[in-house]
């Protein structure tokens, strides 16, 4: 039986109390069997017990006959005991059938726990699952950010040392190509290397005019015949005189080597020695020249052009014995710095592998015979001749044999073989480098610096960062003390004493400032013990007082409360024992040199890297004080500023330069002057090198379809001064 069937007894009992209190009903009993108890007495026999047949209405007396009827029912105990078995039996089918009700309803409970057991079950595996799957999504999607990273890091880290493997290999090539250059290089007295330099700068100066001369002579003789306003006397034209006039043009071009023999056989003995320099085709094409006057005279009616190239190849030589003059005029000013530097400095291109940057530091000369050495060590113009002059002078042959075997007539191979090297040196490559390093080298010299060569100033201008020291920034005399202000624990020449005493024992220029100040005003100086520098500070003990002297950002990590200093100064907080004593306004006043330093640095794209003691310098106050952009300046932590400080943090580097004065001024010359003589040589090169290579094209195109109308004298003068044009101007700028 289901619970909804279930009768409370109290219920049945306030409703049996609704029927009449008569004999026919025993309510205890009643309650008791329906609880399932037995009865406490025995129960009369009842009429209602047996079911009521329908009776006709009869008349009274028949009521009084039916009340009567119990009265006779006792008298049968047989009936009365099966009527009481009958009920017993009734009674325990009753229990019965509810003990299998409320086991059915148990069982059915149990099943509904059950399957609300397996319900939640399901759902929390559900959730499990879910949970698990999105912990695993998150897994997965950690493990992909971490790879990622892990392999961004790693992709920078081989970068780096790719790169730091590619300026390690550079700088062991560098050093390996030195170490062999330096066995055949002998050293001489610089005062004695300087006269010799300058005497052979003023002999090749007077015979390179010489030589000009005779070039404009040869140039007349060439272009005379075929103008007719020019005037030339019948027997020098090598139209109408051919043997007369090549032979003047011959004679010409043998005296002009006379002049520059010099030159003329250093070209040769450079090639013998494997050593082919830039003079060498020069001297070729004089001898192509006077091969292709001998062939005119010996075979006249050979074709081709009539005049030969003597103009161009004496022009070549003169342009060859002007490089060597300004390349010697350059050498004799640099032995000039060295000789009159007592104690000079040298610029260095470092590479600090702590920070993965090359820096352009000042630090001693370590060996006198060093920078000498730089300077007569073979520069990036004998370098590329190495590479150039093979080439060309083997593409000169080639391209002549071709182009003269092609008409059919192998005479013409030395007018091919003359025309050809007549392009292939320009003007522009032969003056490469000496007139800008002459240039650079009467600047430098002015300003108290020499730079070995271009290709010093190529390591200077490689360099990305410039480290500077105090004296750069604030050199002696642009410090100033302002202002003493005094809180009442000391007097004024205590505070000046033991500021100038810390100072002092930290190897500040500070502290020499401050020292100066103390002896003119009072006189006190203290002695200092323990000195320690810290960030934004320096402590030490001046008697039995512990001293402190630091920035505000010290004193605000010491917990001491200060005021702020006004703009254009700075304060300086001198704590005794633990409690401010005094403030001392300091001014750094920015110098005309130095500023105008600063912003060359700017100008050139370089950062500085800030090598100071001095707790008041910091990149924020460098930065505010010569206008510059955030982030101009960088500042290492002390212990990088001692490295950089160290006397052999560059030992080991060649000097790319001396410094013969102190300062930011010289220092940014130097590296200015190495910028511009290292882009003048570099575009000089690439100038000289295009034209060269395009000349020996043209020249063999218009060889190899027999064009001799446009190959005169002339065009080739003019092919030759209008590539020199833009390297004229190049030059100009290092002035």
């Amino acid at each position: 039986m289901d619970r909804k069937d279930d009768m409370d007894l109290e219920s049945l009992k306030n409703m049996l109390s609704d029927v009449p209190d008569t004999d026919e009903f025993d309510l205890d009993s009643i309650i008791a069997e329906v609880s399932g108890q037995a009865p406490a007495k025995a129960a009369e026999p009842k009429i209602t017990a047996e079911p009521e047949k329908p009776v006709e209405p009869q008349p009274a007396p028949a009521a009084e006959t039916k009340a009567e009827e119990p009265k006779t029912a006792p008298r049968n105990k047989k009936d009365k005991t099966a009527k009481k078995a009958a009920e017993t039996a009734a009674a325990a089918e009753h229990e019965s059938v509810e003990e299998a009700r409320e086991a059915r309803i148990a069982a059915r409970e149990q099943k509904m726990a059950e399957r609300e057991r397996r319900t939640a079950q399901k759902i929390a595996e559900r959730q499990a699952r879910r949970e698990a799957k999105l912990a695993e999504k998150e897994a997965a999607e950690k493990a992909a950010e971490q790879q990622e990273i892990v392999e961004e890091a790693a992709a920078e880290e081989a970068s780096r040392k790719a790169s730091i493997s590619r300026k390690q290999a550079r700088a062991a090539r560098i050093a390996a190509d030195q170490a062999e250059e330096e066995e055949d290089i002998k050293l001489v007295d610089p005062e004695v290397a300087m006269h010799a330099a300058r005497r052979r700068s003023g002999i090749l100066s007077f015979r390179s005019l010489l030589v000009l001369i005779l070039a404009a002579a040869a140039a007349y003789l060439s272009f005379a015949p075929s103008f007719e306003a020019l005037p030339l006397p019948v027997v020098l034209d090598i139209l109408q005189n051919p043997t007369i006039g090549i032979g003047a043009l011959a004679a010409l071009q043998i005296l002009a080597l006379l002049i520059g023999i010099d030159v003329f056989g250093n070209g040769f003995s450079s090639l013998l020695h494997g050593r082919p320099a830039r003079g060498t085709l020069v001297s070729f094409a004089a001898l192509a020249s006077l091969l292709h006057c001998a062939s005119l005279l010996v075979f006249p009616d050979q074709g081709g052009v009539a005049v030969p190239y003597t103009a161009v190849s004496i022009l070549l030589l003169y342009a060859e014995m002007r490089e060597a003059r300004g390349r010697s005029l350059a050498q004799a000013r640099s032995y000039r710095a060295v000789c009159e530097a007592e104690q000079p400095l040298a610029v260095y291109s470092h590479y600090d592998s702590e920070i993965d940057a090359c820096n352009a530091v000042k630090c001693p000369l370590y060996d006198a015979s060093s920078f000498l050495t730089e300077i007569e060590r073979p520069d990036t113009v004998d370098r590329f001749s190495l590479i150039y002059t093979p080439i060309a002078l083997a593409l000169a042959i080639i391209l002549s044999l071709v182009a003269s075997f092609n008409c059919g007539e192998p005479v013409r191979f030395f007018w091919a073989f003359s025309a050809i090297l007549s392009v292939s040196a320009p003007v522009g490559l032969l003056c490469a480098f000496g007139a800008s390093y002459k240039n650079t080298a009467s600047r430098l010299l002015r300003s108290g610096a020499a730079i070995a060569g271009a290709r010093q100033a190529n390591l200077l201008r490689g360099t990305e960062k410039v480290m500077l020291l105090e004296n750069d920034l604030f050199p002696t005399g642009s410090i100033e003390l302002e202002a003493i202000d005094n809180l009442g624990r000391i007097t004024d020449e205590q505070i000046l004493g033991c500021a100038a005493a810390l100072t002092e024992s930290a190897g500040l220029e500070l502290g020499r400032v401050l020292t100066d100040i103390t002896k003119e005003r009072f006189g006190i100086t203290f002695t200092a013990r323990d000195v320690r520098l810290v960030e934004g500070g320096v402590t030490g003990a001046v008697g039995t007082s512990r001293i402190v002297l630091g920035t505000a950002a010290l004193m605000v990590k010491m917990g001491i409360p200060i005021e702020s200093g006004h703009k254009g100064q700075i304060n300086m907080y001198l704590v005794v024992d633990n409690a401010l004593a005094g403030v001392l306004t300091m001014r750094y006043q920015t110098t005309k040199n130095t500023y105008k330093a600063m912003r060359l640095m700017r100008r050139m794209h370089m950062n500085a890297v800030l090598a100071v003691r001095d707790f008041n310098i910091s990149p924020a106050m460098v930065e505010e004080e010569f206008d510059l952009r955030r982030g101009f300046a960088d500042q290492p932590d002390p212990a990088g500023v001692d490295r950089l400080l160290n006397p052999n943090y560059a030992k080991g580097d060649a000097p790319a330069a001396i410094l013969t004065r102190e300062g930011a001024g010289p220092f940014m010359q130097v590296l200015r002057g190495a910028d511009k003589l290292a882009g003048a040589v570099r575009s000089a090169l690439t100038l000289g090198t295009f034209a060269g290579l395009l000349g020996m094209l043209i020249v063999f195109y218009l060889l190899y379809q027999n064009a001799a109308d446009a190959l005169p004298v002339t065009n080739i003068l003019l092919y030759q001064l209008i590539w020199y044009i833009p390297v004229f101007i190049i030059t100009q700028q290092t002035r």
